[in-house]
Order: C-alpha cells, then sequence, then structure tokens
C-alpha cells in the first residue's frame, strides 16, 4: 500500500516537472526572433543619409574574401527615390597590379529591396548623369485628394500651364444674353481662385490667370497652352 502510494506521487511529480518544461521551454519553431533587416515601410522613411550609409555597407559585404579587395572603400550617392549608387576604390594594398587607390567601379543598390546590382565600370557620377530624373512629388492636401477637379503637375510633364504644382478647376453654367455660357474657374493651393477661360474672365470678379500662367520655354513671349486645363473645367459642367 504505502509502496503504492510513493509510486504514485513519483509519477505525479514527474508529470509536473514534465509539464513545467514544456511551459518555461518553447519549441524553436514558436519563438520569434526579431529580424535585424529592417521592413520595407521602414526602408522608405530612410533619410538620405541613412540609405547612403546602408548601400555603402552592403557594397562591402558583398565583396568576396580576396586579397584585391582588402581595404576597400565605398562613397555612396542617392540617385532617385529607389536607388542610392556607391563608388568602390581599391584599398592602398588592394587592387591588382599596382592598382591600390584607384576606381573599382561602382554598384547599384536598389530600396527597398536592400539588392546590390551587379559590378559596373565607370563611376556613379557617369550613371548619375544617365539616370532620368524623377519629377518630384506633389503633396495634396488630404482634403483636396478626391476633388473631382483637381488637377496635379506631375500628370501633364512638361505641357503643365501653370506656375503651381497643382489646382483645382470649377465648371458653373449660366445663360447670359440668351445663350447657355460654361464658366472655367480654378483655385490655388494659396486659395485664391482665378477667371480661367474667356467667359469666367467676362462674367465674373475673379482676376485672371495670367499671373499663374507659365511662359512657353520653347518660345519667347508665348505662353504654354492652357487648353487642357480649361477642357477639364468644361468637362465638369
Amino acid at each position: 500500500m504505502f509502496l503504492n502510494k510513493s509510486l504514485t506521487a513519483v509519477g505525479l511529480y514527474a508529470a509536473v516537472l514534465i509539464l513545467s518544461g514544456c511551459a518555461a521551454s518553447p519549441s524553436t519553431s514558436s519563438v520569434h526572433t526579431p529580424s535585424k533587416t529592417p521592413s520595407a515601410a521602414q526602408r522608405i522613411e530612410l533619410t538620405d543619409a541613412e540609405r547612403i550609409d546602408s548601400a555603402e555597407k552592403l557594397a562591402l559585404g558583398d565583396l568576396p574574401d580576396a586579397p584585391v579587395w582588402k581595404g576597400m572603400v565605398a562613397k555612396g550617392v542617392v540617385v532617385n527615390a529607389s536607388e542610392v549608387c556607391v563608388d568602390r576604390t581599391y584599398g592602398p594594398e588592394g587592387g591588382l597590379d599596382g592598382q591600390g587607390g584607384t576606381n573599382a567601379g561602382y554598384v547599384v543598390v536598389a530600396f527597398a529591396t536592400m539588392i546590390v546590382g551587379e559590378p559596373q565600370d565607370g563611376s556613379c557620377a557617369e550613371y548619375v548623369a544617365s539616370t532620368p530624373t524623377e519629377a518630384p512629388r506633389v503633396y495634396i492636401p488630404e482634403a483636396l485628394r478626391h476633388a473631382p477637379g483637381l488637377l496635379v503637375s506631375t500628370d501633364y510633364g512638361d505641357k503643365w500651364p501653370l506656375s503651381v504644382p497643382f489646382a483645382v478647376v470649377s465648371c458653373k453654367s449660366l445663360v447670359a444674353g440668351g445663350r447657355s455660357l460654361q464658366v472655367v474657374t480654378l483655385e490655388t493651393p494659396d486659395g485664391v481662385t482665378y477667371a480661367v477661360n474667356g467667359t469666367a474672365k467676362s462674367h465674373t470678379t475673379f482676376p485672371s490667370i495670367q499671373p499663374i500662367w507659365a511662359d512657353d520655354p520653347n518660345v519667347d513671349g508665348l505662353k504654354i497652352d492652357i487648353s487642357p486645363i480649361i477642357d477639364a473645367g468644361l468637362a465638369l459642367c
């Protein structure tokens, strides 16, 4: 009787130990190890200096372990929102046949994937010069982002006829002299409303759009064609 009770107590004690061990030591599959690699969202939020620093480290870390790369120096430059170019220079004791301290080509690091491209001959100055520049992003206030008449300069490229980055056009129909007319007006980011088409200039008190109508860079004395703005306004009537 006593032996049976002792065996039972030992069994219970062992069971408690096993269960306690399971609770205290979760399986490796359930343990989350934070990654040291920043997420895509975090990479987008990096400053230019941080992107350059990351790209330089990636460019150096991508090199094989060989004497030719000893003391390699990396110097990055921002190309655009998605690329950083990294110039590589042989260290004093690196390179081949006395090439120490000379140019070793460049690599381009893509953001936010953090992928190092294939080594290229030349320098980043040549790569940057041959890379099309990206149009600057235009900040649109939240309240205007879904406005029916919103027009943004980046959608028109060099055909954008205004000196402001965006504008909101409106159209109002009216009857004058027995005729149905359409009045096209435009509001700028600073809240000023201008008369766009001839009807608006004749039948409203709004100032003419002339002050923000951009000059044609290719023809002295002329303005960029403003008909896309007028057409966008008329489409709202």
